[in-house]
């Protein structure tokens, strides 16, 4: 070392010195940040052997420097799921998502958007199942991959191309229950029995035990769009129209959206100023009598339950006294058209029905 500090002694500029120690200053705080990031997670920096390093004394190689890169496996749960932590991790998942609905920006001149429908999942002592199936083991790695990402308080990946913005789960909590890897699916195929007529299986659903899929849950789960090249292609309607050949569909709901102030106010601020903050507003979901209709109203929250029964009149060109607006849970008629939607509890969003309005019993006669 002192012969190769005396050969090129004054070689190196007083300048060119301070770029390199500054330089080495910038990558040890760098490599101390990164350190300190690995930590916050449980991980500890190994580093990659070098040629020069030697085997341990009993000629083997240390397992610790032995491992020269790092394998998607190395850093996945083992089999021993913490079921508790688990489905608190779904839980703060499933509200995140639930907080984040009620902050959404309507767009104009669109359907406002839907409440996700939450994504089935059955937790078994030896598995999951997620929508209706297959059984997914937890030694399977995809498994694991999915229960890391949720235990790290982020929703799985392989559900990020469905649902960009997450998905609440509806969690069956079956862990005292193993699920049986080795068990066969129904038989697919028609049965018969002897002496008797076919039985055949119905097309419009799919059986499994405990769940029932029908044509129209199915295609639920498909993407309405997909963008290939710059062209929008629709991927609902071809899979509908072959379900409606060999199985009846259910009669579609007619979506109607009112035109109420709220809304034309909301679109007049996306197309001034749309960077502006969104007001807090009430996303209304009334079904008809004959519930083959869904009105869609925006409302404020200091709106009355009078304005609602006003718009709902004008739009089905009826008068306001002949309907009732309730709700089945918890069961309520909204009689008092003085009550904010505040009040009535309304706010963020309600799914509400519609009926004829009931005769009101006979005044009791005085006496």
């Amino acid at each position: 070392m002192v012969e190769t500090l005396e050969k090129h002694q004054g070689t190196v500029s007083l300048q060119r010195q301070e770029e390199l120690e500054t330089v080495c200053a910038k990558l040890q705080r760098q490599v101390g940040e990164m350190e300190r990031f690995l930590g916050d997670y449980g991980l500890q920096w190994v580093g990659e052997p070098t040629d020069q390093e030697e085997d341990s004394e009993d000629g083997e190689t240390d397992w610790m420097t032995a491992k020269k890169f790092w394998k998607p496996g190395d850093s996945l749960v083992p089999p021993e799921v913490d079921f508790d932590r688990l489905l608190a991790s779904l839980k703060d998942l499933s509200e995140l998502v639930g907080d984040s609905d009620t902050q959404l920006m309507p767009v104009p001149d669109r359907v406002p958007h839907q409440t996700l429908e939450p994504i089935p999942l059955r937790l078994y002592r030896n598995g999951i199942v997620m929508f209706d199936g297959p059984f997914r083991p937890f030694h399977d790695p995809s498994t694991q991959r999915c229960l890391r990402d949720i235990l790290d308080g982020f929703f799985p990946s392989e559900l990020q191309r469905l649902y960009p913005d997450g998905v609440p789960f509806k969690v069956s909590d079956l862990r005292s229950q193993v699920y049986p890897e080795n068990g066969l699916d129904p038989f697919p195929g028609e049965g018969r029995v002897v002496g008797l007529q076919r039985i055949r299986k119905p097309l419009d659903s799919i059986e499994h035990p405990g769940s029932r899929m029908t044509a129209e849950k199915f295609l639920t789960r498909l993407p309405k769009f997909v963008i290939r090249q710059g062209e929008v292609i629709d991927i609902r309607g071809p899979i509908r129209d072959t379900l409606q050949n060999c199985c009846p569909l259910p009669v579609r709901i007619q979506e109607i959206v009112v035109e109420t102030p709220a809304l034309a106010a909301e679109r007049e601020r996306n197309r001034e100023s749309p960077e502006s903050p969104a007001p807090r507003l009430s996303m209304l979901r009334i079904k008809s009598e004959n519930g083959e209709q869904a009105f869609l109203l925006m409302m404020r929250p200091e709106d009355r339950v009078g304005d609602v029964r006003d718009l709902l009149a004008q739009a089905r060109a009826v008068e306001p006294t002949t309907f009732e607006i309730f709700s089945t849970f918890p069961p309520t008629v909204y009689n008092d058209d003085a009550l904010t939607l505040q009040a009535a509890g309304l706010v963020p969003n309600a799914t509400l029905l519609l009926r004829v309005r009931r005769a009101s019993p006979p005044a009791p006669n005085p006496k």
